[in-house]
């Protein structure tokens, strides 16, 4: 797949995802109810099972924290990684630094930002069926995800 159809696909999960949180389909408690914010983690988890189940596309999590000047501003963050090393981040709206990504998906090259995190590692994604929440989480998104 080329990076503007993986875009697509990215930017059609995020706003399912949206829609489930607008219309209040996840649990007030579950970390996805805030999302973009808190959730980066659980958002690759369930991006990389829809990826790799409809489109066979293999990726990992790569996370790393944020910091600059003001330590307000520092947060761990979370984003895919493709075989060939392109990244797609579907909660980097929740960053300043991207906030001109309107519809809050990133797909490309690994750019500064992503070079320049602290604590930089690359992990295997979790497996999303072995988790109640995420599957059910999983289950809500799908069904709103409009091609």
């Amino acid at each position: 797949m080329k990076n503007q159809d993986i875009y697509s696909v990215a930017v059609s999960f995020h706003a399912a995802i949206l829609e489930a949180k607008y219309n209040r389909e996840f649990d007030r408690r579950d970390r996805m109810s805030n999302f973009p914010y808190g959730c980066c983690d659980d958002s690759c988890d369930l991006l990389a099972y829809y990826l790799y189940t409809e489109y066979g596309i293999n990726t990992k999590q790569g996370t790393g924290t944020y910091r600059d000047n003001d330590p307000n501003n520092t947060t761990s963050h979370a984003w895919l990684v493709m075989d060939n090393g392109t990244i797609i981040d579907i909660t980097i709206k929740q960053l300043q630094f991207f906030s001109k990504y309107d519809e809050g998906v990133y797909v490309g090259k690994e750019n500064s930002f992503y070079k320049n995190l602290e604590r930089h590692q690359i992990y295997e994604n979790y497996n999303i069926c072995q988790n109640e929440r995420l599957w059910k989480d999983y289950q809500i998104i799908t069904n709103g995800i409009r091609v």
